[in-house]
C-alpha cells in the first residue's frame, strides 16, 4: 500500500511551485502525494479535501507569515483525525509556539536553495514510508501467528 501525503499550501505563487516541485519529487521516491488545485475553476471543494486529508498517512502544510482559512481549515481537520501533521514554515515566520505542538518541523528561506529543504522533506517522507510498511508487515505477521496459534489449539483439541 503506497504512503499517502496530502499537501496544504497558501495561494503564493512561490509556494505554489516548492508544492508541485515537492509532489515530483515525493512520486519519484514512491510516495503518493495530493496536491489540491486551489484557486481554479475547477479547484476541488472543502469536503473532498477533507476525503483527501482522511487517506493521507500524513499531511504537510506549507505556512508563511499567514495561512490562509483552506490551510486552517485542513490543518485543523488532519488534527481531528489525528493524521501526523508537518508544517514546513518560512523562516522568518513570527510563531514561536507553532512548532511545539507538531512532532517535525521544517523551515525554509526564500533566500535558502530550495533543493535542501525539498531533500530533506522527501527523506522524511521515505522514512515515514518504511515505518509504515513495518508496521504492516509486523501487523500482517502477527495475524499469521494468531492464525497458527488458533490451528494448533483447534488440533490439540482432538
Amino acid at each position: 500500500m503506497a504512503f499517502r501525503v496530502y499537501l496544504s499550501y497558501s495561494l503564493d505563487l512561490a509556494e505554489s511551485a516548492l508544492a508541485w516541485r515537492l509532489q515530483t519529487l515525493a512520486t519519484a521516491h514512491g510516495i503518493d502525494m495530493y496536491v489540491p488545485n486551489y484557486g481554479l475553476a475547477t479547484s476541488p471543494t472543502a469536503s473532498s479535501n477533507q476525503r483527501a486529508i482522511d487517506r493521507a498517512d500524513c499531511v504537510l502544510a506549507i505556512i508563511t507569515t499567514a495561512a490562509n482559512p483552506n490551510v486552517q481549515n485542513e490543518l485543523r481537520h488532519a488534527i481531528e483525525k489525528g493524521k501526523l501533521v508537518v508544517p514546513i514554515i518560512r523562516s522568518d515566520m513570527p510563531a514561536a509556539a507553532l512548532p511545539a505542538q507538531f512532532p517535525r518541523v521544517f523551515f525554509f528561506s526564500p533566500r535558502d536553495n530550495p533543493g535542501t529543504i525539498e531533500t530533506q522533506i522527501v527523506d522524511f517522507l521515505k522514512d515515514q514510508k518504511v515505518a509504515k510498511d513495518k508496521q504492516q508487515v509486523i501487523g500482517a505477521l502477527a495475524a499469521v501467528g494468531l492464525g497458527l496459534l488458533v490451528l494448533f489449539s483447534l488440533s490439540n483439541q482432538d
